[in-house]
Formats: structure tokens, C-alpha cells, sequence
């Protein structure tokens, strides 16, 4: 991890929550990624990651390019480097050098749905369930097509090993008990961590290792052609 990100999470505290889903819901159709009038909407209350710096694109000079976020950062007075704001919070999220951070497409994405409130059966920004945020993610950034239910996704996927496990790949979990359905989906993205829309907190990004997933993980699978 680079200086920088050790040097924030030090005052910075993540708090992460636990989901369940059911496999079971109306068919839909992805919704919008970036640039989205709900995305947008967010602007006017940027969240804060660490105090006095916001990801407001008003907070920094620069241009954002396909290839990563590469704004100056107007930062307060400080010590501390100024980095883009954008690759700065996923750097905390992933426990990754900020400098790793470079797919802008991909981040602005997870930005333009991260907090979302969680919604059975939902899938735009007021409110969304596992199986829409992982539907709608494969199918924005990688433009391939999944099925609705994290049941079918799992179906649908080709089994791989969690060793192997690449970006973009789908982290299945048994929340139900006893059960042994398949009932809650997340989209793997680097150093053990995924993304997806738990029922506790809404879209965000958790650890394959944190107990609740570990004890309940399912397996991988690869959809991406």
C-alpha cells in the first residue's frame, strides 16, 4: 500500500455490512451507468471520505480521461500529497496503491451507484438488489448479458477457482439458513474485495474474508466472453 493510504487510513473508518437476497424477482433491464440524472443528483452533497475533501468535481482542477482520474486536488492546508479524490477513496476501499487506480470507466460506475439504498426488486438509483447491481455492472462494462436471478447467474456462469478470481467475475454467497440456494451475488474487483448491494447498506464494497461472506460464500463464476 502506498504512504499516502496508510497515512489516511489512520483517520479514516470504513464501515462495511452484511446482505441477504432473494433469488427470486421480476425480470428487468439494466439501468444507466454514468452520467445518470441520479448520479448527478449526488453532486450537491458529495460524500465525504476524509475530512475536508470531497470528490465535488468543483473541489479539484483538472480533466477526467478514459483512461483514470487525473485531477490536481485543491487540497486544504495540509501535509499531506494532494491525489485525485476519486482514485484516493477506492485506494482506501481496496487497500491498494492509489496509483493502481486507473480505470476510470470502471470506478465511475461503482461512484455513480455507491450508497444506492438496497431494493428487492429494484434496479435503478432508488433502490436495487444483488442480482440487478451485478446484471447491470457485466452488462455496462463488459457488454455481455446475465440473467436476473443470482440463482440463474450462478446457473449461467462457468465455475472457476476463488484462486483465479479476475475483475469482473461473480462471487456467489447461501445467506438463507440452512438453505442451500444460492441467494446473494457480488462482483469481484481486486485484493479479495467485491462489490455489490447488500440489504444493510446499500451498494458497497465488502471483503471476501469478513465473516459473514466467509461463512457463507458459495463459489465464483465467469460470465465475460
Amino acid at each position: 500500500m502506498s504512504y499516502i493510504v496508510k497515512n489516511v487510513l489512520l483517520v479514516v473508518t470504513i464501515a462495511f455490512g452484511a446482505t441477504s437476497c432473494s433469488t427470486f424477482k421480476r425480470s428487468t433491464t439494466s439501468a444507466p451507468a454514468s452520467g445518470s440524472t441520479a448520479a448527478n443528483a449526488k453532486a450537491s452533497h458529495p460524500p465525504k471520505f476524509i475530512e475536508n475533501i470531497s470528490i465535488n468535481s468543483n473541489d479539484f482542477k483538472g480533466n477526467k480521461s478514459e483512461s483514470g482520474y487525473m485531477p490536481t486536488l485543491i487540497a486544504p492546508a495540509s501535509n499531506m500529497e494532494a491525489v485525485a479524490p476519486m482514485a484516493f477513496k477506492y485506494a482506501i476501499l481496496l487497500d491498494v496503491p492509489v496509483e493502481s487506480i486507473t480505470d476510470g470507466k470502471l470506478f465511475d460506475f461503482i461512484e455513480s451507484w455507491y450508497g444506492t439504498k438496497y431494493r428487492y426488486g429494484g434496479n435503478d438509483h432508488s433502490g436495487i438488489d444483488c442480482s440487478a447491481f451485478a446484471q447491470t455492472f457485466i452488462s455496462n462494462l463488459y457488454n455481455v448479458g446475465v440473467p436476473r436471478t443470482s440463482a440463474s447467474q450462478y446457473e449461467n456462469s462457468k465455475r472457476i477457482n476463488k484462486n483465479d478470481l479476475q475483475e469482473g467475475d461473480l462471487v456467489f454467497f447461501r445467506t438463507n439458513g440452512k438453505k442451500k440456494t444460492i441467494s446473494h451475488v457480488g462482483v469481484y474487483l481486486r485484493n479479495n474485495k467485491f462489490v455489490h448491494a447488500s440489504t444493510s447498506s446499500g451498494v458497497i464494497i465488502n471483503d471476501l474474508s469478513d465473516n459473514y461472506y466467509a461463512r457463507t460464500f458459495a463459489g465464483c463464476g465467469r460470465v465475460r466472453m
